[in-house]
């Protein structure tokens, strides 16, 4: 449902979409898991930092699909039409790609690209790991575009996400709070102070995701929800690096 990895000998029923939101996290611990050992396994070869950067970069994509991309890219489509909320979601249903999006991901892979080249180099001027804080962002980031669709008002009645969280109850919402504890544990034992950062990011963010969703759209999509996960993970790697820079004495 949410990644490209194959799941042999499983066939999905109608029902199996209820309540499958709860499982998206996992999605993100994949990426992450992924993510660290591929660092350390670049950190063996003699490639330029930038190139690193540029592979990590490409793991979401590749794990994904491109999922969480293309609900950003048509939310990136349908706010700067600045039209009509009710035009808006018209717009989310177009398969098409404007320049808008296609600016907006360009400028959006240099910050991540970037980012990782700081957090990259700075960690080995850091006591503990800063690169792990960034692998467990992914899976933070979904646990909370899962809670947001669920708790949020949802703009259409009908859709993926409607289908996704239309049963939703306590087992789902104890489910994703379990799987944002045990990341966000790991990441205060390595670095309390990065942590505290990182969550006041994901709030910050979340805050205005939630205005602007209402404000735009009328509420959640499935499309926003995509929005949600791929600009917040950007953002906090952003974070994630200045904070780093500041603390370590780059700057």
């Amino acid at each position: 449902m949410y990644s490209k990895i194959p799941v042999p000998g499983f066939r999905a029923k109608d029902d199996d979409i209820k309540n499958c939101i709860m499982f998206l996290p996992l999605v993100g611990a994949v990426i992450g898991a992924v993510m660290f050992f591929l660092i350390r396994l670049l950190s063996y070869l003699p490639a330029p930092v930038s190139v690193r950067a540029m592979i990590l970069v490409i793991v979401p994509l590749i794990i994904t699909g491109g999922f969480h991309i293309d609900g950003f890219m048509d939310t990136v489509d349908a706010r700067s039409s600045l039209k009509s909320p009710e035009e808006r979601l018209e717009i989310l249903k177009d398969p098409h790609i404007g320049a808008f999006a296609a600016v907006r991901l360009l400028i959006l892979g240099i910050i991540a690209v970037s980012s990782l080249v700081v957090i990259i180099n700075l960690d080995s001027q850091s006591e503990r790991p800063i690169y792990v804080l960034a692998c467990t962002a992914f899976m933070v980031s979904r646990v909370l575009a899962a809670l947001t669709s669920v708790y949020m008002k949802k703009a259409k009645k009908d859709g993926m996400l409607a289908e996704e969280v239309e049963e939703s109850g306590n087992a789902c919402t104890v489910a994703l709070m379990i799987q944002l504890i045990v990341p966000i544990s790991l990441m205060a034992y390595l670095n309390a102070v990065y942590t505290g950062i990182i969550l006041a990011a994901f709030i910050v963010f979340t805050c205005f995701y939630k205005h602007m969703a209402k404000r735009e759209f009328g509420g959640v999509t499935g499309d926003t929800a995509g929005y949600y996960v791929t600009t917040s993970e950007v953002f906090v790697l952003a974070v994630l690096a200045v904070t780093a820079m500041l603390l370590i004495g780059r700057i």
